[in-house]
Order: C-alpha cells, then sequence, then structure tokens
C-alpha cells in the first residue's frame, strides 16, 4: 500500500522538528576569567579573585535545589599552597544551624572542626554570617572560611580555602566577598 503525500510530508516534518530538537541540549556557561561575576537570575554581582583562575560553572536549575549546588569556583594556582573560592547555593529551612550544616555537608574530602564561633558581618548593606572551619592534614592545618548569605529560603555559601600558613590567600578571597552586591531581594 502507497503511502499517501500528506502522510509523507507530515513524517518529514515529524523529522525535521525531531532533528532539531535534538541540537537544543543545555550548554555549561563558558569558562572565562572576568574581572566580574555576574549572574543576574539571582542579581548576585562581586570581583573575582585578581589572578585566580575559574574551573567551574553552572546556572541554577528551576525550583527547589534537592542538594547543594556549585555556581563558580575559582583557584589559586603558582604559589606554595592551592588556594580556592566557591560559591554554593542550596535550599535550607530559615532554623537550619548553618554551622552544623557546613560540618555536616562537607564539600570535598576528610573531617573539619569548628575553630572560632559564627562572626556576624554586613557586607554592602546585607547581613551574613562567617564560620571558620579547620582541618588538619598531618603537621599541617587547612582553613575554610564559609560566608553565608540567607537570600529567601536559600543560602548562598561562599566558601575559601587556603592554608593556614598563607593567610594572603584568605584576604584575597575576603576581598571578593566584600564586593558582594545584590541586585534582589
Amino acid at each position: 500500500m502507497a503511502a499517501r503525500p500528506t502522510q509523507v510530508i507530515f513524517c518529514l516534518l515529524g523529522l525535521i522538528v525531531a532533528a532539531s530538537g535534538c541540537t537544543e541540549r543545555p550548554k555549561a556557561p563558558a569558562l572565562v576569567n572576568e574581572p566580574v561575576y555576574q549572574y543576574e537570575k539571582i542579581g548576585l554581582r562581586f570581583l573575582t579573585p585578581e589572578g585566580w583562575s575559574i574551573t567551574s560553572r553552572a546556572t541554577l536549575p528551576p525550583g527547589p535545589l534537592t542538594k547543594p549546588m556549585m555556581l563558580v569556583a575559582y583557584h589559586l594556582k603558582g604559589n606554595e599552597h592551592l588556594a580556592a573560592l566557591e560559591v554554593l547555593a542550596a535550599d535550607l529551612p530559615e532554623e537550619t544551624d548553618l554551622g552544623q550544616y557546613l560540618l555536616e555537608s562537607r564539600v570535598g574530602q576528610g573531617e573539619w572542626t569548628i575553630k572560632s564561633a559564627a562572626e556576624n558581618i554586613v557586607v554592602n548593606g546585607v547581613e551574613a554570617t562567617r564560620y571558620l572551619l579547620s582541618q588538619r592534614a598531618g603537621k599541617n592545618e587547612h582553613l575554610r572560611e564559609t560566608t553565608a548569605f540567607r537570600r529567601g529560603g536559600r543560602v548562598y555559601f561562599f566558601i575559601i580555602s587556603f592554608a593556614a600558613s598563607d593567610p594572603g590567600s584568605r584576604d584575597m578571597g575576603r576581598k571578593s566577598i566584600e564586593s558582594v552586591t545584590w541586585t534582589k531581594p
């Protein structure tokens, strides 16, 4: 039985539509070292650490987050120690103890301990909380300073990881965090 011309046309149109849909795959944002990180969807902007390289960048999916998600990461290589600035987003209830959350929801390997009490700070008019965690690897101490911003039901963690013997890397990461601005509530 021969196919009718309208059936052939509909089959061809179906193939064209299917083929064009295959080329529309999600794309990760480009990893470009720029002096300013900006994510307009959430209204976040900050100066990137000078001389650090971007190693990861993502866009948030629609809807609630089921687990923490890294938005962007920068690493400093070339000095004696590796340092990193990572920005994560997590949907957490208001009553969540963020210090305990940081201990239980480890980023990376190893056990961390809280080194000092949480510190309430204000960054460009926005309240945040800073936590300092410590980890020992042999005789070396590594620190993780996290600044947490609550924005509605979402928390944005700015995590600076550095060797205790390298406070300069912490200072470069802090400079970026001190430049954080939010254009959306």
